[in-house]
């Protein structure tokens, strides 16, 4: 099976021989990928949702799968048993709605080694939350598809999750692992980020009554310059 770039990039980051549950599976294509490519020893769909099941169900059933993935419908880790996988993937929703599925059972998520996670926003935020459950971020990819850019992270379980790491560029959400790998995808991404606040200060500075505002925006102007620089 054929994965957009995004899936390919989050099922690029899951251990081999993991139990994976796929937390938000919508058609359940990742879940068939890790399956077929002998990557997940065990793979649970779930999804909130009636019909991305029943999607991910019938694709499945295509594919001759049915008794290597079980799907289901779950609000977050609900139908989930303590120690049943040790794998989380977590993908295509907002970053405070996935720091929710992760609190909301702890009795799970303490079991669980692996953490990958791709959130749609408040990607910052998502790095900065790990170190509270336990989890400690030790690689990040980035990519574009169809002109959007998504972040992905794996995190581990580990005794140094507390101590803090500087996940994120100071008063930013941007990923200090993909600065210093100078990773091209995260460049691209912060030279994008330029141009729309360079955009906003020209903005600004024919407005009145925007000084703090204007001030805020040329800090992070000079950072991004200088981000950009160093990555080049």
């Amino acid at each position: 099976m054929k994965l957009s770039k995004r899936l390919q990039m989050n099922v690029s980051l899951v251990p081999q021989g993991a139990r994976v549950a796929d937390i938000g599976c919508d058609h359940g294509y990742a879940a068939i990928w890790l399956i077929q490519n002998q990557v997940a020893e065990k793979m649970v769909a779930m999804d909130i949702n009636e019909g991305p099941i029943a999607r991910a169900k019938e694709h499945i059933r295509r594919e001759g799968l049915e008794k290597q993935i079980e799907c289901r419908r779950s609000n977050g880790m609900e139908k989930l048993e303590p120690g049943e996988v040790d794998t989380l993937m977590i993908a295509g929703m907002g970053g405070p709605l996935m720091i929710d599925i992760l609190k909301a059972r702890p009795e799970v998520l303490e079991k669980v080694q692996t953490l990958v996670l791709q959130p749609q926003s408040e990607i910052g935020f998502v790095r900065e939350k790990l170190s509270e459950f336990g989890f400690e971020l030790v690689q990040e990819k980035a990519c574009r598809d169809e002109g959007k850019f998504y972040f992905a992270m794996l995190a581990k379980r580990s005794e140094k999750a507390g101590e803090p790491h500087g996940c994120n560029v100071s008063g930013t959400g941007y990923s200090t692992y993909l600065i210093e790998k100078q990773d091209p995808v995260m460049l691209e991404f912060l030279l994008q980020e330029k141009k729309v606040y360079d955009s906003i200060l020209d903005r600004l500075a024919e407005q009145e009554n925007t000084g703090a505002r204007r001030l805020e925006v040329e800090h992070l102007c000079t950072l991004l310059e200088e981000l950009t620089e160093k990555m080049k």
